[in-house]
């Protein structure tokens, strides 16, 4: 009887990725160069973002997010095209706004589509991982980033997390 349950919970437990991945739609856009999965239809927000990388200090910024079940998938653009920028800097700007959430837990060198970027996850003291994926691509700053609370009914559990990160595409990195 011990044994039936086991395998039956632990068969529900290896579906469950599997069958919350199936909720999720790929979502392309070009003019920002990527496409991405997201767990339902991602709101767009626009709004300047601060850089020491910019002669006016900002530099426009498109935000792409879902909130499900209390966990946030965003992908941020921030663009760079009309910026002299240092892209070692301009990562290493959104890098420390991260780092200063909580404590570094992994900061590791990454690569997507042949493009190099960083992983970084850091740990809030509420217990909040956040967890990103920064690139510098064609003078554009990508940050994926999944908010992920203590607390939360995300139906893709922390699987939620893989799914994002290793379904988003540079279009054309080129």
């Amino acid at each position: 009887m011990r044994s039936r349950f086991f395998l039956t919970f632990t068969g529900f437990l290896l579906a469950w990725p599997a069958h919350s991945a199936e909720r999720w739609s790929e979502y392309t856009y070009p003019e920002d160069g990527f496409s991405a999965s997201f767990p339902g239809k991602p709101v767009i927000a626009k709004r300047l973002s601060k850089t020491s990388q910019s002669p006016n200090r900002t530099v426009p910024e498109r935000i792409y997010s879902v909130n499900e079940g209390g966990v946030i998938y965003s992908i941020s653009v921030m663009d760079f095209t009309k910026a002299e920028a240092d892209p070692d800097v301009a990562v290493g700007e959104v890098a420390s706004v991260l780092t200063g959430l909580g404590r570094l837990a992994f900061d590791e060198s990454i690569y997507t589509d042949s493009m190099h970027g960083r992983e970084i996850i850091v740990i809030g003291d509420d217990g909040t991982s956040y967890t990103d994926g920064i690139f510098y691509v064609r003078r554009l700053l990508y940050q994926m980033k999944v908010v992920y609370p203590a607390v939360n009914s995300d139906p893709a559990g922390s699987s939620g997390i893989s799914i994002f990160l290793t379904q988003f595409h540079f279009t054309n990195p080129f």
